[in-house]
């Protein structure tokens, strides 16, 4: 038994556990829950994939005894989501398709725990969910009731939770890509502390969509409009390749700020929050971010 190795795994599977343990029961820390796959992935690459295994279900195993058994499945999901990010990272592959390797494994593996929830226990985690957002929606119209634009605010509201429904699936892809490239940007940073180095992320400034996204877009937006009603499988296409495009859009312009203008990356990143925040130019940063996928606007601005 290599000590170094096993010194790493507990050190890391602790980690795990406090960040577990900490974010269920300190409500404000409760993004520390979905850290778990970093210190999983680490252990993976570090000591080897039988010490991670052995890791995720350490964490599980604690939360049986400290918390509930949602809560522990839930993390031995997160967990099992760094297994397979380490796993990838430790055979050299390279970082865009680790992300999209690890999503969409996840992906499947949040079916599967729909699925398992249902079988097991007796509870459909769908209608769980819209029966939160009709209740939220009822207190919110309560608050409303005898206001004179009652009607508009009520007709309003009901818009945006059928929208609510509609792109959960969206809503859901989105939570995952962004839970896992966060904790691999986290997995990079510290094992480059370790002098572990493993494929970066391109700059963000460098970030693009596929050259077939932005066909896939305008050929579901024409789709959309001679149906003539939201449709759920176009409606999720169009909301993610809406962000995507966004954030390509972001990218330009952050290319611009700082190879042209001259900007510092802080002070470039505020102006981008300011962008995605204003509906106005949020909308023309999709633009930009659709025009860049058949034309390299970068090249312009070099």
């Amino acid at each position: 038994m290599d000590l170094r190795k096993l010194t790493n795994a507990a050190m890391m599977t602790a980690m795990a556990v406090v960040m577990t343990l900490i974010g269920v029961y300190i409500p404000p820390l409760f993004v520390l829950f979905f850290l778990i796959p970093a210190p999983i992935a680490i252990t993976c690459i570090r000591s080897s994939e039988s010490y991670a295994i052995a890791s995720s279900f350490a964490v599980f195993i604690v939360n049986v005894i400290f918390t509930d058994i949602g809560t522990a499945f839930t993390s031995l999901f997160f967990a099992l989501q760094g297994f397979v990010m380490g796993y990838l990272i430790s055979k050299k592959r390279k970082a865009s398709e680790t992300l999209i390797d690890t999503s969409v494994v996840s992906i499947f593996g949040v079916i599967v725990i729909f699925y398992f929830i249902k079988v097991a226990f007796k509870i459909n985690a769908l209608d769980q969910f819209f029966k939160a957002i009709d209740m939220s929606t009822k207190e919110v119209l309560s608050i409303y009731q005898g206001h004179p634009n009652f009607s508009a605010i009520k007709s309003n509201l009901l818009t945006i939770e059928e929208m609510l429904k509609m792109t959960l699936p969206a809503s859901i892809i989105i939570a995952v890509v962004a839970v896992i490239l966060i904790n691999y940007i986290i997995v990079y940073k510290i094992l480059k502390t370790q002098r572990v180095y493993i494929d970066a992320l391109p700059p963000f400034e460098e970030w693009k969509m596929p050259y077939i996204t932005g066909w896939i877009f305008i050929g579901a937006l024409l789709y959309q409009y001679f149906l003539k009603q939201p449709e759920a499988i176009t409606t999720n296409i169009i909301v993610l390749l809406s962000l995507g495009f966004t954030l390509g859009g972001l990218a330009v312009v952050k290319y611009y700020l700082i190879h042209r203008l001259k900007i510092k990356s802080l002070a470039a990143n505020l102006i981008l929050v300011f962008l995605f925040l204003f509906p106005l130019t949020s909308w023309l940063l999709t633009v930009i971010g659709i025009v860049d996928t058949s034309i390299d606007l970068r090249k312009y601005m070099s």
